[in-house]
């Protein structure tokens, strides 16, 4: 534990309050609710509080000099809590998080996240907050995961999710004779549909060389003069 530098008649929360835009900070919106109910839990429990504050910075990592200044002041026992609505506004990193826990832990101090009912002065309230950043965490490498597979599916497309055209490294090529076929079957009644079937049975490769057709990859064809044809 560590030893306090003066007496305090009840306990002090560092109320940290972070915004990750410029815009949010400057509008002040986001600033001011977290503030308003910081202060009212801190109140509900009796406790005095101040407020730290961290504008248009993200969560990446803790190097934010609100943060670290609040850190600093509850290991050298100025202060009792670390207060924040949510997980994420103090991290966005299960490692960084699990350090932060064995910091408060190690130098007596604790943490609380009042919209996720957690308190690291109990032993309940530290497993739920490893349980909180593990699924937070969870959750950011799946959305990161399905960015990275919808990347990949518009490079291989060469469109964007409106239909435009995007070039990534070199313009399309296809051979004359798979644009020619693709034309001939649409004109002769084959679906986009199935004409794309086809294509992906016969492992023919796209314009930039991937292996999935779709029909908006057929429509494009059909309907683009800008399609560059290797002869």
């Amino acid at each position: 534990m560590a030893t306090k530098t003066a007496p305090r008649s009840k306990p002090l929360a560092l109320a940290y309050l972070r915004v990750s835009t410029a815009r949010q900070a400057d509008h002040g919106a986001s600033l001011e609710t977290q503030r308003a109910a910081l202060v009212v839990e801190a109140d509900r429990r009796g406790w005095d509080v101040e407020i730290v504050a961290d504008e248009g910075l993200s969560a990446k990592n803790m190097k934010r000099p609100g943060l670290t200044s609040a850190l600093d002041r509850l290991d050298a026992g100025e202060a009792d809590y670390l207060m924040a609505i949510r997980l994420d506004r103090v991290s966005r990193s299960v490692v960084d998080f699990a350090g932060l826990m064995a910091r408060s832990d190690r130098k007596g101090w604790g943490i609380v996240l009042i919209t996720q009912n957690m308190d690291t002065s109990t032993p309940t309230g530290r497993l739920t907050a490893n349980i909180v950043a593990s699924t937070a965490q969870f959750e950011r490498e799946l959305i990161s995961e399905r960015v990275s597979e919808n990347i990949a599916r518009l490079k291989a497309d060469g469109v964007t999710k409106d239909g435009r055209r995007v070039r990534f490294g070199r313009l399309p090529v296809l051979p004359e004779d798979i644009v020619s076929g693709i034309r001939a079957d649409f004109a002769g009644g084959s679906s986009m549909n199935a004409i794309a079937k086809s294509l992906n049975e016969r492992n023919v490769p796209t314009a930039h060389g991937g292996k999935a057709w779709y029909a908006a990859t057929v429509k494009r064809i059909i309907e683009s003069q800008r399609i560059m044809v290797d002869a």
